[in-house]
């Protein structure tokens, strides 16, 4: 049995006590049974190292329909551009509810295999077994059931808080939703278990595991995403009988903490070499294919890279990221409008305010003085004095720039061998978190830990630090320069800017406008039939579009119209088979 079989909660724990026999026979190491394994140590570390492949997948692109996991890309946001029908329309908020859903099944399914090994824990150190000696795998379970339940807490609010081996008449099968305080309690008491007994790091043979730190890390995405959803969100989306609580406050201050022990760790620091004139300022670009030392101009293999806190190692020959990865990273995640204007100019301003941006009229002077981030994810595909045809309309690629974040820039494997390191948590969303965080907390946040944190990538991304002097002399709102900052560094990471609009109460706000394709008015595209034949402008344009040179005229790829999204689709339907199964399982509001 593998874990990609769709199944309900119920159908997947009646199905495991069925195949009990078959998994005992065969020691399937692909699963993980009450029976099998659990006599010695080394049964509690191959059960917990088989966790890890319920990480997010990097080779699954789509986070709102039947595939098995999602690798954060922007399709569904103000940044995508790919219309398929079972895409676009979870941001356009027109999706309906489905019989299944296959996050939480598969997360059931893994949160089962955790309680599996905490459940045997218990029996083997109650049989004289050493305590001592399976305290990490223990551990680990920890991590990973919290992982799943926040997984699961992201898209569903309040679930079922599951802790220990179910069978088929179990009674939390039958049993209410939690709300999402209880399960986001729930999935921080978990946290600090694992924090409790994981080793302090993770490194030669280990590297790609889970380490204390790394978990100390992840509990402070967990805070802020809780934190700052409570404080924004409030309980616009609970389902009714959830009851109150708010803990937006007391999370907020803890991700200050927590995220503060990752940086005083010194466990991790940002990959900047842009010392090495090689790279050409350019090491967030080559950040995210480091393999071997042909993989980039300066020659740097993965082992120079400290930044992945949270990894999935890939090897070549034995162990690529195989699949289209790479392909669909580059042709289905164009940047809309919104996203390229979203990155500031070298100054250290966004467009608006600097006197270095330069307009629009070719397409190239968009990225002039600009962010190094947006040439690395952008760049290649620009003309180098001159715009690119717009094409007519399709169903995936909407611009005419291609994303070249993930993608192999001098081809040093081919596609679907590429063995570079996927990360899933990196020390880059740490110091973000931290930013964020303090200001959240305090409505400040000092030069000295901007410099801690948003100014070290900053400076990796060429542009000048981020000062309270440059806020104010330039009318900006530092917890909006902050927010950019995450938005642009952590571009197509795990879900980060989906998550983001939702836990700053923003979605039902940018979401419920038109996507922008290119700014028109002004531009080569205004009279060059040639580049651009208005007749392929189906949705018309929008005369107001708030460009980096005040309302300007754009063309519209996906309009308003067709747009209705509110706090209703903040979080996903539950599955209509878990609710008929379960009378006591409450849909979310308004599905």
């Amino acid at each position: 049995m593998k874990k990609t079989i769709i199944m309900s909660l119920s159908a997947v724990l009646f199905f495991l006590v069925g195949c009990e026999d078959t998994f005992l026979d065969l020691k399937d190491l692909d699963s993980i049974t009450e029976e099998v394994f659990f006599d010695v140590p080394q049964d509690f570390e191959d059960a917990s190292n088989h966790f890890y492949r319920g990480l997010h997948s990097p080779t699954v692109r789509n986070p709102g329909n039947g595939s098995a996991n999602n690798n954060g890309f922007n399709m569904i946001t103000d940044f995508g551009t790919e219309l398929n029908a079972w895409v676009q329309n979870w941001g356009q908020g027109i999706n309906t509810a489905t019989d299944i859903d296959i996050y939480w099944g598969n997360s059931y399914y893994y949160i089962r295999e955790t309680n599996i090994l905490l459940q045997k824990a218990d029996e083997y150190v109650d049989n004289g077994g050493s305590a001592a000696e399976i305290s990490e795998y223990v551990a680990t379970a920890y991590f990973f059931r919290a992982y799943h339940h926040f997984r699961l807490l992201k898209r569903f609010g309040g679930v079922p808080i599951v802790t220990e081996v179910t069978n088929v008449d179990s009674e939390i099968l039958f049993a209410p939703r939690n709300s999402r305080y209880e399960v986001a309690a729930q999935i921080l008491a978990d946290l600090d278990l694992a924090i409790a007994s994981l080793p302090t790091s993770a490194t030669g043979e280990d590297l790609g595991k889970i380490s204390a730190t790394a978990a100390l890390a992840y509990k402070a995405r967990v805070l802020l995403f809780e934190g700052t959803f409570e404080k924004y969100v409030g309980t616009a989306t609970d389902f009714e009988g959830s009851g109150t609580g708010n803990n937006s406050a007391a999370y907020i201050a803890e991700a200050v903490t927590t995220a503060k022990m990752v940086m005083d760790s010194g466990a991790y620091e940002i990959w900047n070499q842009n010392a090495d004139p090689n790279m050409d300022n350019n090491s967030y670009k080559w950040l995210f294919t480091l393999e071997g030392t042909d993989s980039n101009p300066g020659g740097y293999t993965k082992a120079s890279n400290n930044e992945f806190i949270i990894q999935t190692i890939y090897s070549f020959p034995d162990n690529t990221i195989g699949s289209i990865f790479t392909q669909v990273a580059e042709e289905r995640n164009a940047p809309t409008q919104v996203a390229l204007d979203m990155y500031s100019c070298l100054d250290g301003l966004p467009i608006d305010k600097s006197l270095q941006f330069q307009g629009y009229a070719k397409q190239s002077d968009q990225f002039i003085n600009r962010d190094r981030r947006m040439w690395a994810n952008f760049g290649r595909s620009i003309p180098a004095d001159g715009s690119n045809i717009i094409t007519e309309l399709g169903t995936t690629i909407l611009t005419n720039l291609s994303n070249w974040k993930w993608r192999t820039w001098n081809q040093y494997r081919s596609v679907r061998t590429e063995a570079y390191n996927y990360p899933h948590l990196r020390y880059a969303e740490v110091l973000l978190t931290y930013a964020e965080a303090l200001y959240e907390r305090d409505g400040s946040i000092s030069d000295a830990d901007l410099n801690l944190t948003v100014n070290l990538i900053r400076d990796r991304a060429g542009i000048a630090p981020l000062t309270n002097t440059l806020v104010t002399a330039n009318n900006l709102n530092m917890l909006e320069e902050i927010r950019r900052e995450r938005t642009v560094e952590l571009y197509m990471e795990d879900n980060n800017h989906w998550n983001d609009l939702h836990r700053w109460d923003i979605a039902k706000d940018v979401l419920n406008d038109d996507l922008i394709g290119y700014v028109i008015e002004g531009t080569e595209y205004e009279n060059d039939t040639d580049l651009f034949d208005p007749a392929i402008a189906i949705y018309d344009f929008k005369d107001d579009y708030p460009s980096g040179k005040g309302p300007v005229r754009a063309l519209i790829i996906d309009p308003v119209s067709t747009r209705v999204y509110s706090h209703k689709n903040y979080l996903w339907p539950l599955p209509i088979n878990e609710t008929v199964r379960n009378p006591n399982l409450l849909q979310n509001p308004d599905w």
